[in-house]
């Protein structure tokens, strides 16, 4: 039997505050996630921050790792890939 009604699209919560690159310093973190933004444009984000990472990784691996440890940066090559085809799929079901 069909649903009448189809369900609702998947929506997320917005994000919570969250600090990063913290020094482990005295001072209180400086630089945060800002609570309250939408999930979906968090994660085209996450996106874009992944596909920079890998590219760099990529770029260093080539041109400035001995073939020894060449293994090193392709593993972070490959991470980032797997953020990236991760968060995209996450926004992909969510427009779907």
């Amino acid at each position: 039997m069909k649903k009448i009604v189809p369900d609702p699209p998947i929506k997320l919560n917005p994000t919570t505050e969250q600090p990063f690159s913290t020094c482990g310093s005295s001072h209180p973190p400086v630089f945060f996630v800002r609570s309250g933004t939408d999930a979906a444009d968090a994660l085209v984000h996450v996106s874009l921050l992944a596909d920079g990472i890998r590219q760099m990784a990529d770029d260093y691996a080539q041109r400035h790792v001995d073939p020894q440890h060449h293994g090193y940066i392709m593993t972070v090559v490959q991470s980032a890939e797997a953020i990236k085809a991760l968060s995209d799929a996450v926004l992909d079901g969510m427009n779907a």
